[in-house]
């Protein structure tokens, strides 16, 4: 299991003394743009170390999605594929927003998102020549009040798993929902709340999903109890969906919606979990989440939008964006840490800013390499 050096909440900066000898070597970061006009990029890596990206193009209120591939080789991202089959059905107002894709055990792609006004959760998933089925509705109802989009994840037996937090209530009252596919996207059950009703659910934060080798599923989420309590939470099921625990992340009380996102990546030894408070990222092992830490170093702004990913040596690499409120993507900066939480090597950037309202997306290559796309 990854063991993480205890932050100290609530103060901000983490500061940890490097291991006199790093497990083995250095692993090497890449810096890849999206496509010209892209926004809210999300990369996986195949079993080829081929690249898939999904990103979001259009206006604040309604767009479209694009997947575009890479091969180890190539110089350039791939000719763009629609993905969303209803033009303009997706909303990339801000970071909670686009598109989660996820690969399965048989190398198909499935993608999520929402749209508003009626608010609607979509699915689609790819086939074996590329292209994109026509999507799937899963929300039965216009659920209202809905300002973050849906995540997904797949696991090893090929079940796909999609969430979103819905209700038009007060976020004290909002619920984390699941539509569960036993036929690996063919057809959904009806959605049903899988949150605790105490807990609530931030209406305009993100969410993120993730299944490890062995079939565990952990949902990340902000809460809003009593429209107050709005900490980090995480949801877990050992039995394919059917029930789910909950616990708490981390604390944070505040009587306003913060658009704070969250991420999750599993890798050889266990899952890793990352996540913004009061202008900090963090990041913590599911087995040992009192043992967060944070990048070194005071935010110049406000760090925020972590992304996170695992390779197979258990290194992890954390990215975020440092910035002023919301709606700017700020400045990228990266830090790798190796599976007891310690800061490997110094601390990684780019001097090009993130696009205004978008998020940076990291991956693992086949050889521990990390690739960080925005």
């Amino acid at each position: 299991m990854h063991h993480f050096r205890s932050a100290h909440y609530p103060v901000l900066a983490f500061s940890v003394q490097l291991a006199a000898a790093c497990a083995g070597p250095l692993p090497s970061v890449s810096i890849l743009r999206a496509p010209e006009g892209a926004t809210l990029p999300q990369v996986v890596i195949d079993a080829t170390d081929t690249l898939h990206l999904v990103y979001y193009t259009g206006s604040m209120s309604s767009g479209d999605l694009f997947h575009v591939t890479r091969a180890p080789d190539a110089a350039d991202w791939s000719a763009p594929q629609p993905i969303n089959s209803q033009p303009h059905s997706v909303t990339g107002l801000g970071p909670v927003d686009g598109g989660q894709l996820a690969i399965g055990p048989d190398g198909l792609l499935h993608v999520t998102w929402f749209h508003r006004d009626p608010t609607r959760f979509y699915y689609t998933r790819s086939d074996h020549t590329g292209a994109f089925e026509s999507q799937q509705t899963l929300s039965v109802k216009d659920e209202g009040g809905v300002e973050s989009g849906s995540t997904l994840t797949v696991d090893p037996h090929g079940n796909v798993y999609v969430f979103w937090h819905a209700d038009p209530v007060p976020d004290a009252q909002r619920r984390v929902y699941m539509a569960v596919s036993r036929e690996n996207g063919k057809l959904f059950d009806l959605p049903r709340a899988i949150s605790p009703p105490a807990e609530g659910a931030c209406g305009c934060c993100g969410l993120r999903a993730v299944s490890d080798n062995v079939g565990t599923i952990h949902v990340s989420y902000r809460g809003a109890g009593d429209n107050l309590r709005r900490g980090m939470r995480l949801l877990t099921s050992a039995d394919q969906g059917r029930t789910f625990t909950d616990q708490i992340i981390q604390s944070w009380d505040i009587g306003a919606c913060p658009v704070a996102t969250t991420t999750l990546s599993a890798g050889p030894n266990g899952t890793v979990v990352a996540w913004e408070t009061q202008g900090q990222v963090f990041l913590a092992d599911t087995s040992r989440l009192e043992q967060a830490v944070s990048p070194p170093g005071a935010p110049g702004f406000r760090r925020k939008n972590a992304t996170v990913s695992v390779n197979y040596r258990s290194d992890t690499l954390l990215a975020w964006g440092d910035g002023p409120g919301w709606q700017s993507g700020g400045t990228l900066h990266w830090q790798l840490f190796d599976e007891n939480g310690r800061p490997r090597g110094e601390s990684g950037g780019a001097s090009a800013p993130i696009p205004a309202r978008s998020v940076p997306s990291v991956a693992a290559r086949q050889d521990g390499s990390f690739v960080v796309v925005y």
